[in-house]
């Protein structure tokens, strides 16, 4: 049997021929069938890769052979460093002897930002 709808208190269902009433046809249906036209898949596709897909050799990665990136880097390393330094005297001992690991470093970058803000505010007590 098909799905009843109500439109403006009218019962509609749908017809054998869509195309004939194509006005009648419930907004929910239409806009479904307009995203999975114009967006074929629903899964968003990170630029960057997923965590799992992240490389364990420090020589597969993107920073081994860019002196910027490994700059850019150190350059957090330098700013954890200033904000928990033990945290980033950590951080600093990974990224000397298991490579320069940008990911890594912006992960704990923000993860010190955001418990120093909660401990200023009083969140943590």
């Amino acid at each position: 049997m098909d799905t009843i709808h109500k439109i403006a208190g009218l019962r509609i269902s749908r017809i054998a021929g869509k195309d004939l009433l194509p006005d009648l046809e419930p907004p929910e249906i239409r806009l479904n069938r307009e995203k999975s036209r114009i967006f074929s898949s629903d899964s968003i596709l990170l630029s960057h890769g997923s965590a799992i897909e992240d490389e364990f050799d420090p020589v597969l990665r993107a920073e081994h052979g860019d002196t910027t990136a490994r700059l850019t880097v150190y350059a957090m390393n330098l700013i954890v460093i200033v904000l928990s330094a033990p945290i980033g005297l950590l951080l600093l001992l990974m990224n000397i002897l298991g490579g320069e690991n940008i990911r890594t470093t912006a992960h704990v970058v923000a993860l010190t930002g955001m418990f120093l803000g909660l401990n200023s505010t009083g969140a943590l007590m």
